[in-house]
């Protein structure tokens, strides 16, 4: 009992990224309330105040090249002015009774404030990123691409800018407080959506989140959520929150119809410049998110071909309004990628030559994607359901439920066709031929997954007359599931403390201590992966010189001819031991620790070791 409690209460530093990623929160929404009209919609105003946010520190980045802090503070004054507008003209920034939402969340959230940063993406590209425009005040260069760890240079920075944030509003860098963020953003859309299907049902909304329906809330972000994916979700990679923008932009598509229709109230022009607003944004969080754009305009496009009462022409207008934002902070990225990483290698994924296309791998392809189908049958199963509804709605379009699914069912097919091609056209040989990641993909659509659940679950519901007769203790005891579940499935969702990373983790931090601050280091591991590389040079802020792993097929030859060649004084810390090792060293190496050595001429140092704790895996 004492082991679980200690997964969920570790010390006063958990509050820290809840109290940041919530002071960032009111401060995103009051930058979205100040840049749209009264009859935005009320639960995206932070999403809003994120694109916002997005979009000039790019276009200032790569045009002006203005310190990030001043930008940071002049958003501030806006973000607090916005606050105070929306206050003194009796507009909410969040959905009454938000609150709700949040304090049935916080047995998650505080479990998550607890987590290290533990995933190898983590370690290469989503946390050395926000860390460098926190140290640099700027973009990436080709004189300086990276500071510490390498990174993915080229990438946007949509997503890393929160961190940043975060990290300027606690004082300090805050590392895993983009796991609090993911769970913002899911609570954000989850209720978004909930709204909106009740919207599309015919039923009335209540304008105050009740304690039943917080919790419900929650569960849609998490239990009924099918791709939420602890290893996606808590961490800072970016799939997740592409894949709430994704949300997002299908369903203000869906109001912005509406709205052209006359059938909901609000302007049309309101309407499309918050889309415009969130489809900027989401194009700047991944290079590949320029096909979700691209497949949420489709979609949009199919059912306004279908709909007889609207005009092309004017649709088309706010189709050329739509777009400029969208191209003005893509191309202002693409002209810095150009201009600063043209010929830096790995800066980015790019397309291969055609004559190096997997064709020969596409039955395998084809293979290896059905296979995750069948095995996520809990996400493909809603999509195909989706893709049923949406070409039954297409040919004979009845209901506004109908328009969700032509909605849904078109952005998943595309993308599932753009991953397709990319394995073809991008990915080695191997890599192609596993569908290496598909599963993660997919997950890009998992609010549009969600959003369309929801739909249907409460067309359904409705239609069987339960939502009239939803009983009290239901209710009940949805809230006490929503409290209780988190903490009693703490050892699941504290994934970061599975063996060996921990481990590494806490060597890497010992180690900052024992070499100088520019010390060479090279990372010996034959029996791993790779990882305690990537967690070893984040640590230490730097890029090292080198490192051997399982995947480099050591032997004792290779590992003895690489040492011999490093520079004197290079340290070198050893995770694991093959036949041989010891003798090289000198000294009687154990498997149960690890050793940290110095080179000194044609001999060894043993500078320090730690002892591997009972779980290590090897």
């Amino acid at each position: 009992m004492y082991d679980h409690i200690d997964l969920i209460f570790v010390g006063p530093e958990q509050a820290l990224p809840i109290v940041t990623a919530l002071v960032l929160w009111f401060g995103l929404a009051g930058l979205g309330g100040l840049f749209t009209a009264k009859d935005r919609l009320i639960e995206v105003n932070a999403i809003y105040g994120w694109a916002i946010v997005s979009g000039i520190f790019t276009i200032i980045g790569v045009l002006v090249s203005q310190p990030f802090f001043v930008v940071s503070c002049i958003l501030a004054l806006l973000a607090l002015f916005g606050i105070y507008r929306l206050i003194k003209t009796d507009q909410p920034l969040f959905v009454k009774g938000m609150w709700r939402v949040l304090i049935m969340a916080l047995p998650l959230l505080w479990i998550a404030g607890a987590m290290e940063p533990s995933q190898w993406d983590e370690f290469s590209h989503w946390l050395p990123a926000p860390k460098y425009l926190l140290e640099f005040d700027g973009f990436p260069t080709r004189d300086r691409p990276f500071s510490g760890p390498h990174m993915l240079s080229a990438y946007p920075y949509g997503w890393p800018f929160l961190t940043y944030l975060s990290s300027l509003i606690a004082g300090q860098f805050i590392d895993n407080v983009t796991s609090t963020l993911n769970i913002f953003l899911l609570l954000s859309f989850s209720t978004f959506a909930l709204r909106t299907a009740f919207r599309v049902a015919g039923n009335k909304v209540n304008d105050n989140i009740s304690w039943p329906f917080a919790s419900v809330i929650v569960l849609f972000a998490t239990i009924f959520n099918p791709t939420f994916v602890q290893k996606i979700v808590l961490t800072a990679y970016s799939d997740l929150s592409t894949s709430v923008l994704t949300g997002f932009s299908m369903l203000i598509c869906y109001y912005f119809l509406e709205n052209l229709e006359k059938k909901q109230s609000g302007s049309s022009w309101s309407s499309i410049w918050q889309l415009s607003l969130v489809l900027s944004l989401l194009i700047n969080i991944r290079q590949a998110n320029l096909v979700l754009v691209v497949a949420v305009i489709s979609a949009m496009t199919i059912l306004v071909l279908r709909n007889n009462e609207i005009q092309i022409k004017t649709y088309v207008k706010y189709i050329i309004f739509l777009c400029f934002p969208i191209i003005v902070v893509y191309f202002a990225w693409r002209y810095h990628v150009a201009t600063e990483f043209q010929y830096l290698p790995y800066a980015e994924v790019s397309i291969k030559s055609f004559n190096l296309w997997n064709f020969l791998t596409i039955p395998e392809i084809m293979q290896s994607m059905g296979y995750v189908m069948f095995k996520k049958i809990g996400f493909f199963g809603p999509m195909v359901i989706a893709c049923y509804f949406g070409i039954r709605g297409f040919l004979k379009p009845k209901t506004d439920f109908d328009k969700i699914s032509i909605l849904a069912g078109s952005i998943f097919l595309f993308y599932t066709a753009f991953l397709f091609f990319a394995y073809i056209a991008s990915f080695n040989a191997n890599s192609a031929a596993t569908a290496v990641s598909f599963w993660r993909y997919s997950t890009h659509n998992g609010m549009v997954s969600v959003a369309f659940i929801a739909a249907g679950g409460v067309y359904f519901l409705k239609y069987q007359n339960i939502l009239i007769k939803f009983p009290r203790w239901l209710s009940v005891l949805v809230v006490v599931l929503v409290i209780i579940l988190p903490l009693g499935l703490a050892h699941k969702i504290r994934f970061d403390l599975e063996p060996p990373k921990p481990h590494f983790t806490n060597v890497a931090k010992d180690m900052r201590t024992l070499i100088p601050r520019k010390g060479l280091v090279f990372v010996l591991d034959p029996m791993g992966t790779g990882e305690s590389n990537k967690i070893t040079y984040y640590y230490l802020n730097q890029l090292g010189t080198g490192y051997i792993s399982a995947f480099t097929q050591p032997t004792l030859a290779k590992i003895r001819s690489r040492l011999d060649s490093i520079a004197n004084k290079t340290y070198v810390v050893v995770h694991s031991l093959i036949s041989g090792l010891p003798e090289y060293f000198g000294v009687s190496l154990s498997r149960d620790k690890s050793y940290l050595f110095q080179k000194k001429g044609r001999s060894w140092l043993l500078v320090h070791d730690w002892k591997k704790p009972k779980n290590h895996k090897y």
